[in-house]
């Protein structure tokens, strides 16, 4: 192994043993309001984070991704953008990307650049004056029949916010108890823990089936133990051979 590799491996090793669960910890300051205690948690491992992979060959773009959401952390920090719901989700987000980015360079020799340019530019709109607008929180589900079975085509890249989430979760909990559910998330980057809290208490009552989960979203269902009350497939042709295969035969 040559020095670079060694590098590498102990700051991932410092990743799993010591960042994330800071990282965990200040999110779940956030999620509760404490709004000031969870960014003074989260700004001391995101700097190092910054600093370290500035010095990994390879890993520079995770470095730039986290300096960006570092920034944001300190315009929140320091009142020059309003710490609002949506802002904080947005931060959430930013720090959970960091994250992805660091495993995507691992794992593929580099990050996604669509996410990541998505995300900067959400960052950056956020910085601006009067921050998002209120119709970026809406989230639009398409609703089609298939063979009895009800597909919901998610159209909104994210779903963390109250509007985005109500939506969704609306349009589930509209499907009667016994009735079977395909959720297509192929256009969906990242799904918040209520949302996926609410989805999975509605699967008691119905079968509700997932389709195209993003790299994120993936990695939150299987860790959380979601597969447990949610069937994944990786494409709603796969789900549709299994829900509804062919007569003997054919």
């Amino acid at each position: 192994m040559g020095e670079d590799d060694a590098l590498v491996e102990e700051f991932f090793s410092e990743v799993n043993d010591k960042y994330s669960p800071q990282v965990m910890e200040g999110l779940g300051l956030l999620e509760t309001g404490d709004i000031p205690g969870g960014i003074e948690i989260l700004a001391r491992p995101l700097h190092t984070i910054k600093g370290v992979t500035g010095f990994m060959a390879g890993f520079e773009a995770a470095s730039r991704f986290t300096h960006k959401v570092e920034d944001y952390l300190k315009k929140i920090q320091s009142g020059e953008i309003e710490a609002t719901e949506q802002n904080v989700t947005l931060l959430s987000l930013g720090v959970n990307m960091i994250f992805t980015v660091i495993e995507q360079i691992r794992e593929q020799g580099a990050p996604d650049e669509a996410e990541t340019t998505e995300m900067l530019e959400l960052l950056r709109q956020a910085s601006g004056p009067g921050g998002p607008t209120a119709a970026e929180t809406k989230a639009r589900v398409e609703i089609e029949a298939h063979d009895g079975i009800m597909v919901l085509r998610v159209l909104a890249r994210r779903i963390h916010l109250g509007p985005e989430r109500e939506t969704l979760i609306r349009a589930v909990a509209a499907i009667p108890d016994g009735g079977r559910v395909l959720l297509d998330f192929s256009g969906v980057l990242t799904v918040g823990s209520a949302a996926w809290e609410a989805l999975a208490a509605l699967a008691e009552k119905r079968e509700i089936a997932v389709t195209g989960l993003s790299f994120d979203c993936r990695s939150v269902f299987y860790s959380w133990g979601l597969d447990r009350a949610l069937r994944a497939f990786a494409s709603a042709e796969d789900y549709f051979q299994t829900a509804c295969p062919p007569p003997a035969g054919q």
